[in-house]
């Protein structure tokens, strides 16, 4: 069910920065209701999550810009445009489910969802049946509620 919501963001045929702010308001409201509680339940201040806030939101920009940057051994730990791209990957134009981490990619590395090839980028970005999913915000936003 959280996928139709996701699907928002992965409506994006071509990667931008922009690209990160593109989701859906409910995918937002069900993550950091998960999130906040739970890292306030472990100790976690206003401040520090202030500070993971600001970092994802920044890691997150710089995965999605269009730049083709190699970060090297990094790429072991935070998300990256050359790793992040594979996460968008049309199904027809590369592996499907990698690189899920939004902010440390080590977890991908740990969870062997990792994917990062030497110099390329998949053909296509989006889903099966991107190209019957609304093109503006409003219908985007209503999507997810449709029945298929």
């Amino acid at each position: 069910m959280l996928w139709r919501f996701h699907e928002v963001h992965h409506s994006i045929e071509e990667m931008d920065w922009i690209g990160n702010w593109r989701f859906h308001w409910f995918e937002v409201v069900v993550y950091r209701t998960m999130l906040y509680p739970l890292a306030a339940w472990f100790g976690f201040g206003v401040a520090a999550m202030f500070w993971y806030g600001v970092v994802n939101t920044l890691v997150g920009h710089f995965a999605h810009a269009n730049l083709r940057w190699r970060i090297g051994p990094l790429k072991y730990i935070v998300n990256s445009p050359e790793m992040h791209i594979w996460h968008h990957t049309h199904p027809e134009a590369g592996p499907e489910n990698r690189n899920f981490a939004i902010t440390l990619s080590v977890w991908d590395w740990l969870f062997r969802t990792a994917y990062a090839p030497l110099r390329r980028d998949p053909r296509r970005l989006g889903f099966t049946g991107i190209e019957d999913y609304p093109r503006n915000v409003f219908t985007q936003m209503a999507a997810p509620l449709r029945r298929r």
